[in-house]
């Protein structure tokens, strides 16, 4: 049986995806609607919008999210994994490549002496380049059929072997650039990274705070509505319709969420289907931080 190369592939993650969601929506409505008969499912018009009208229904939304952008967040992640791993595995193998480039006649008696020196995914990967070469004798062809599905930033510092099988005497020259670029690369990406990485603590944290105010919100203007001696009148008071405000408020809460996730995913890992994980995470922190608003809200007022 022949060894797959490549990343993880994305069919099988998308086509559970919905059939997860599905199915989530069915299971839990039917917990739901036993264990909370009177309560769910509730939806209510505001502003002309359908909303959820109570927590319980909220939660529903929240876990078919979950369940929904679970297998695309697997997949994201199975996948910047791999990438990552490829592109430390390069730079490494072409800091010591050099050497064992220099005791050699080939290029592929070279890649084949140093495939000990390399782990998986890129031992494959050249294994089968170097493999291929030996039979069709065409070095180019056989890179661009073997990495070019690999990322960019791989594939680039890879076809530094071929420029040394045309660089005659000079590619120890080649090579050594190479290797000190490879180097700085690496530093510069762990660098960048640790830099990037505390600004979605931020996000997370901004997510908290939305939900917390949204709670302590809500608990105000119940109190407004029932209790209009605070200055206003019953009139303009009694008729807040709370739930359709806290509907509109996760909405918004979905927005942000759906927006400051994509922005994580891009800036930091460059890879748009990261943002479902976090959308996941940062939709949860808002809710359960509006929950415990809501909930200890009178407790702080009174």
């Amino acid at each position: 049986m022949v060894r797959r190369i490549g990343p993880p592939r994305a069919l099988k993650y998308v086509a559970i995806s919905p059939a997860s969601g599905i199915a989530s929506l069915f299971i839990f409505y039917v917990l739901f609607s036993k264990t909370f008969p009177r309560q769910f499912p509730m939806f209510i018009e505001y502003s002309g919008l359908p909303v959820p009208g109570n927590f319980i229904t909220i939660i529903y939304i929240d876990l078919f999210i979950v369940f929904l952008l679970a297998p695309i967040s697997i997949y994201a992640r199975n996948y910047i994994e791999y990438t990552q791993k490829l592109k430390e595995q390069a730079r490494s193998f072409l800091q010591v490549y050099p050497s064992v480039e220099a005791s050699m006649t080939s290029v592929s008696q070279a890649i084949i002496a140093s495939l000990d020196l390399v782990e998986e995914p890129l031992k494959d990967y050249l294994e089968a380049f170097a493999y291929l070469y030996n039979m069709t004798g065409d070095l180019e062809g056989s890179f661009l059929k073997i990495f070019s599905k690999t990322p960019k930033s791989v594939r680039l510092l890879l076809t530094s072997i071929l420029t040394t099988a045309r660089s005659g005497g000079r590619s120890e020259d080649v090579l050594s650039v190479t290797s000190k670029y490879a180097s700085e690369l690496q530093r510069m990406d762990f660098y960048l990274r640790n830099r990037l990485q505390p600004y979605s603590t931020v996000i997370f944290l901004g997510a908290a705070v939305f939900g917390f105010s949204v709670g302590m919100t809500s608990v105000m203007l119940e109190i407004l509505k029932k209790t209009p001696s605070f200055g206003l009148s019953k009139v303009t008071t009694y008729t807040i319709n709370v739930h359709g405000i806290i509907g509109i408020f996760f909405y918004s809460l979905l927005i942000l969420s759906a927006s400051s996730s994509y922005i994580i995913a891009k800036v930091i890992y460059d890879h748009a289907l990261k943002a479902s994980e976090y959308f996941i995470y940062l939709t949860l922190i808002g809710t359960v931080t509006m929950m415990i608003a809501l909930a200890a809200g009178p407790k702080f007022i009174h």
